[in-house]
């Protein structure tokens, strides 16, 4: 009969055998078992839009059975190949998160239809634990959350270019009241316009930077910013374009050391800006064919901004709000005319669905994000993480999703991520240091 391994100290004690999944060593899994892994998670939290084929909407998701057993099945996984034992961090701007979910969870048992909204709280925090038990293999290191991250992009743009030649029919969308001409959408992944753009937008952004930084080499980094830069011209799609172009200023000018590279941060963006008005075909692709009146109201969001803000509401809705998954506005117009519009403001919509409490959470939680990112100490990871919290910044106030689990969520949650693993990286650096001294 084999003895069971025993360790004695130097005086002669004896010690209990280490509990599996309590020593530091090394990942058991191959790298690319977590990139995967990513990558799909991306993929399951990306709104896939039952509207797709439809000539006309704006945007939206549905939280189909496929994304929840996807989304089930990526947990059950991640479970099974950590650890027991395992360590994990919890970021500020995570902690609020859970706090958010906890108390929308709890606002739900007074809906009189609490199903819908817990099944989407549900979801939500099991992504949420998702990220704390990727941890060890991808956040600790958090230039590998920052490459997970790209290649999921990657991913997703491939998606969008294989729907050209899978369905090309579908895969344009007509404008109609919105505009003239075609939007290019997602099809194999049921996408929208918008959330293409998005997808172009984060992947451009992400490899410029991986340019600048000397991450990524030349020939590859210039192919997946021209992959990005058609994404978010064929899906006309000026939301995503002016929030990348925020995100990539901030990043520029918090990481430039000498204040030459701030202003030229400031006067390149004003000289695309300039050329966007001046050049014919670049003011067209702007304007989309539309008129003053929809320019002006912002193709018609400031219509439901506005109905938001003049609804006479009880203070109790005004703290809990509506209930979770409520994006949209009933609309009485004329002689008893009813429309239904989307709130598509990430901010209104936090005050509609889940009140005024949960718009102080979320704020803070995005404030606590971008501390984290002035504080990160690698520039590469201060460049991203910046990059990402400007992005959701600027597109939060045209476009929803900071009350669910969704690809704007989880670009701020990376961005705190990835800024907060930096900043203990760099202080277990200096401590290391001190004890060799």
């Amino acid at each position: 009969m084999m003895r069971s391994a025993t360790a004695y100290r130097s005086g002669g004690t004896r010690l209990a055998p280490p509990v599996p999944g309590t020593v530091d060593g090394e990942i058991q899994k191959p790298a690319w078992f977590w990139l995967v892994l990513w990558c799909l998670f991306v993929l399951g939290v990306q709104p896939w839009s039952s509207r797709v084929a439809a000539p006309q909407g704006t945007t939206g998701s549905t939280n189909s059975v496929m994304k929840g057993l996807l989304l089930g099945a990526i947990f059950l996984i991640a479970m099974a190949a950590t650890k027991p034992g395992f360590r994990t961090r919890v970021n500020p701007a995570s902690s609020l998160y859970v706090l958010y979910v906890m108390f929308a969870v709890a606002t739900a048992f007074l809906l009189a239809e609490p199903l819908g909204p817990l099944t989407r709280l549900a979801r939500f925090m099991i992504g949420l634990i998702l990220v704390f038990l990727l941890w060890r293999p991808l956040v600790q290191v958090p230039e590998r959350l920052v490459r997970a991250h790209l290649w999921a992009h990657v991913l997703l743009a491939a998606t969008v270019v294989a729907s050209l030649a899978y369905a090309p029919s579908q895969a344009w969308r007509p404008l109609s009241s919105l505009g003239t001409g075609y939007r290019l959408q997602g099809v194999i992944i049921p996408m929208l316009p918008p959330r293409v753009g998005e997808v172009g937008a984060i992947l451009f952004g992400l490899a410029l930077l991986g340019l600048l930084c000397r991450k990524l080499s030349m020939i590859p980094s210039v192919g997946l910013m021209g992959l990005g830069v058609v994404l978010v011209a064929l899906s006309r799609t000026r939301t995503s374009a002016a929030a990348i172009a925020f995100g990539l200023v901030i990043a520029l000018i918090i990481t430039r050391k000498t204040w030459a590279g701030r202003i030229a941060s400031l006067v390149v963006p004003g000289l695309i800006g300039i050329a966007f008005l001046t050049i014919g075909s670049l003011h067209t692709w702007v304007l989309r064919g539309q008129g003053t009146q929809q320019i002006s109201s912002l193709s018609g969001r400031t219509t439901s901004w506005q109905a938001v803000l003049d609804e006479k509401v009880s203070i109790q809705t005004a703290i809990i709000g509506h209930g979770l998954g409520n994006k949209r506005v009933l609309l009485r117009r004329g002689e008893g005319d009813i429309d239904v519009m989307a709130i598509d403001n990430s901010w209104l919509g936090l005050y509609w669905e889940t009140g005024l409490l949960a718009v102080t959470i979320v704020a803070i939680a995005l404030i606590l994000a971008w501390v984290s990112v002035l504080r990160a100490p690698t520039p590469y990871i201060r460049a991203c993480g910046a990059l990402l919290l400007g992005y959701v910044t600027a597109a939060s106030l045209n476009e929803s999703g900071l009350s669910d689990l969704s690809s704007m969520t989880v670009h701020l949650l990376v961005a705190a991520a990835i800024c907060d693993a930096d900043r203990i990286r760099q202080r277990s650096r200096n401590q290391a240091r001190a004890l060799t001294r």
